[in-house]
């Protein structure tokens, strides 16, 4: 380090400008501390609680200082003028200072003026501005004006309950932000402070890397072993871990962690806890040794007295990072205590209700009966380690300038580890247009995909309005086999042409949430595909808003400007759609069609299945009056020797389109019901090409369509009218024609030449940019 620290010297430090372990870019060192001041109850030492992982973390990156209260008063603290400063392994400079007179003996204008002083003395550590004072608890030297110079920030990051300490709300209101551990904290510190995020409990990126030769040598010592990691106080349920011990002789019980001062009757059942031959209590082990132990344990316990379940807490209560950290060794959880984290319940966190409730828990994870489901927990650990918990704070402390995010902009994309974090237990909820009962759209689809991330929940369009939904308030819900929850509504109100409409949103909108936080769902992450309806996603407590324009409504819709100002992010599925959007909102974002992995990989189908011959030209989809039917049958009377398959629901009108249906004039044409979707891959994989022939004069028909990439997933010959996104992708990877003689042109050339070796190959390779994993990994957040 640039600065020598002796380990038991008062210290002053003077630090160049800025100073940082890692050197910033020149265009971020405005927007950042100097050094940052850690607050703790607890001291440093090798049991960690939040506050340590946070010391250690942050540590990494700037000069941090872990100050925790003064050790009890003794005479000689009277002539304490100084603080001292000894650097940790982990780079942390661990702060001692005294207080000079014993704090609970002085009347309150004394404890006031004890406590400006020790601000003075850790003012004295680092004589520069701009720094930032991590308070774990309400710290009353950090309510002194010493501490806060210009450019001081202070954040107030509550883990523990500390609502009734008298300073706890007036800190809270006078705090930079305010940290909230779990969602009762932040409502209740959300009416103290305007900026409280929801921060939770985070999780090393080193307690989730294995290291098979230490855990191989304990799994050797103990055999099958439980472990039990914690503070052994007041609060822990000897009792409980007694009758464990006692029921389970094949499993041996590992305990680590702190011993403190209990009353007798406790205090007994302790010593009779570690009396008992399958009981070994280790100590206090450093996390850097913990993490092994923990990797090697058949579960970890969290033993406290058996509360109520619930998903939401009620009260201001302790939140275990205990079992996060469990989880990050791929360890399962049996814990006495909900850990609000429902998206892990029964996926690593199995919580009992009463102690033989509990020993069964324990008999089935060793039964294998019950397991740790690691997509589902690694996915929540990627949102809670410690550097992206952190550069939630920190980016809303240091916002980056217009200019600086211009600057950064034009040297670079942002990498996929700085986009911001949807919290692991936001549900999406999607809003769609169509409803789920149909043929598969856009919306549908991406409902599908993301279900690998988050729950999702699907919002039905609501039916034209009828005086019996006055009195029709409930939000009705139903799963599909696909793992998604559709939802649906009655308007409240007649809308009266959209006269009515932001009355009705507020009012469903209002039974939307109330649905969600019955659920156990305060935050949604709101995606709208429908620009006619619910405009307003903050009404439904979203955490994040998108408007995914998938068609080209031109703003016919008079709330879809109004729907794009109100969401955080547009995404449009054509380039062509972005420029409209780019003065209503600052993230507008080009995500395509999407294809999935089945789209890549279809079943075989039976020849003797298909009412045509193989190498056919086929269409999927609506067959409505969108369509160019003159050129059909320009098409279908110039190739009699070529077969066409028409498949899907036909809604038509125009006399072309209904004399082919209804005389079907050519033998070599095939109008075909609507099949399942997941059937439609295995026509698309024995078809000789696809078309899609839409008549120009409607916007919509020159953008994009996601038949074209489901086509070329399977690299098939692909045959359309004049499209936006594909008007750069020439013959013959697409063929694209502006007018019928270049069609039949190109078509008549695609029969005589046939189709070129590699274009196949260049036409999946197209498709697959366009996977769902690569579209949401490139979103301008994580999931």
């Amino acid at each position: 380090m640039p600065w020598p620290l002796a380990p038991s010297k008062a210290q002053r430090i003077v630090l160049p400008a800025n100073a940082r372990l890692r050197k910033p870019r020149a265009s971020m060192m405005q927007r950042s501390p100097r050094a940052i001041f850690l607050f703790s109850l607890e001291p440093w030492g090798d049991m960690w609680y939040s506050k340590h992982h946070y010391a250690a973390f942050l540590a990494k990156s700037y000069p941090v200082y872990f100050i925790s209260l003064p050790d009890r008063w003794r005479w000689t603290d009277l002539f304490s003028m100084s603080a001292r400063v000894r650097t940790v392994k982990e780079g942390v400079h661990v702060v001692e200072y005294r207080n000079n007179l014993p704090l609970r003996l002085l009347p309150a204008p004394l404890e006031r003026l004890m406590n400006r002083l020790n601000a003075w003395k850790l003012r004295r550590l680092v004589p520069s501005s701009d720094l930032l004072l991590w308070c774990f608890h309400p710290a009353a030297v950090v309510e002194s004006k010493v501490l806060r110079r210009p450019g001081t920030k202070v954040v107030y990051h509550v883990v523990d309950p500390y609502q009734g300490l008298t300073n706890d709300s007036s800190f809270a209101r006078s705090s930079d932000l305010v940290a909230a551990i779990n969602p009762w904290y932040l409502h209740y510190y959300s009416r103290l402070n305007g900026t409280c995020l929801l921060i939770p409990h985070g999780v090393r990126a080193e307690d989730r890397t294995p290291r098979p030769a230490q855990v191989a040598y304990y799994k050797e010592l103990w055999g099958s072993y439980a472990i039990m990691a914690a503070g052994l106080n007041y609060r822990t349920n000897y009792a409980l871990l007694i009758d464990l011990a006692r029921q389970r002789t094949d499993l041996r019980l590992i305990v680590a962690g702190e011993l403190f001062t209990l009353d007798t009757e406790q205090q007994i059942r302790r010593e009779a806890l570690f009396a008992l031959p399958n009981v070994t209590y280790i100590g206090v082990k450093h996390p850097d040794a913990l993490r092994d132990i923990i990797r090697g344990a058949a579960m970890g316990l969290v033993t406290y007295d058996f509360e109520p379940t619930r998903s939401i807490p009620e009260t201001g209560e302790g939140t275990p990072l205990k079992v996060i950290t469990y989880l990050a060794q791929g360890c399962p959880a049996i814990t006495t205590i909900n850990s609000y984290v429902p998206v892990l319940d029964g996926h690593g966190i199995f919580k009992a209700e009463d102690t033989d409730h509990f020993i069964k828990l324990v008999g089935e994870v060793l039964e294998g009966r019950r397991t740790t489901d690691q997509v589902v927990v690694e996915r929540y650990l990627d949102s809670v380690d410690y550097e992206r918990l952190t550069n939630r704070i920190l980016e809303r402390l240091y916002p980056a300038t217009e200019e600086d995010t211009h600057g950064e902009e034009a040297l670079r994309q942002p990498s996929a580890e700085e986009r911001p974090i949807v919290p692991a237990d936001s549900v999406i909820l999607i809003i769609s247009n169509e409803g789920w009962d149909g043929p598969r759209y856009s919306k549908h689809r991406f409902a599908m995909a993301l279900t690998r991330h988050r729950r999702v929940f699907f919002m039905d369009p609501a039916p034209p309005w009828r005086p019996a939904h006055l009195f029709q308030w409930r939000i009705g819900s139903r799963p599909t086999p696909e793992g998604i929850t559709v939802l649906n509504y009655r308007n409240t109100i007649p809308l009266l042409g959209g006269v009515l409409g932001s009355i009705n949103d507020r009012l469903v909108s209002f039974r939307i949430r109330r649905y969600l936080r019955r659920s156990g769902i305060p935050w949604p992450l709101f995606w709208s595909f429908d620009p006619s309806r619910l405009l307003s996603p903050r009404q439904l407590g979203a955490v994040r808003a998108v408007y995914h324009c998938a068609d080209d409504h031109t703003f016919r819709w008079k709330g879809e400007k109004a729907l794009a100002r109100n969401c955080d992010h547009v995404f449009c599925i054509a380039r062509d759609l972005m420029p409209r959007f780019l003065p209503l909102n600052g993230s507008v974002h080009h995500v395509p069609h999407g294809i999935s992995a089945s789209d890549l990989t279809p079943a075989p189908i039976a020849p003797l299945d298909l009412p045509v011959k193989s190498g056919f030209g086929l269409y999927i989809g609506n067959v409505n009056d969108r369509h160019d039917f003159v050129i059909w049958e320009r098409l279908f009377a110039d190739h009699p020797e070529v077969d066409f398959l028409i498949i899907g629901p036909e809604y038509v009108t125009d006399p072309v389109g209904r004399r082919l249906i209804d005389e079907s004039p050519y033998p070599n044409v095939t109008f075909h019901p609507p099949v399942p979707y997941e059937q439609l891959v295995r026509y698309i994989a024995v078809s000789g090409f696809g078309f899609l022939f839409l008549k120009p004069d409607h916007p919509a028909n020159r953008i994009s369509s996601q038949k074209v990439i489901q086509f070329l997933a399977q690299g098939k010959p692909f045959f359309c009218s004049w499209l936006s996104e594909y008007a750069d992708v020439r013959s013959p990877i697409i063929h694209v024609s502006n007018d019928m003689d270049e069609t039949l042109a190109l078509f008549r050339e695609f029969l005589l030449q046939g189709d070129p070796p590699e274009a196949s190959a260049i036409r999946i390779r197209l498709a697959r940019e366009q996977y769902y994993p690569n579209l949401i990994r490139s979103l301008p957040f994580r999931l």
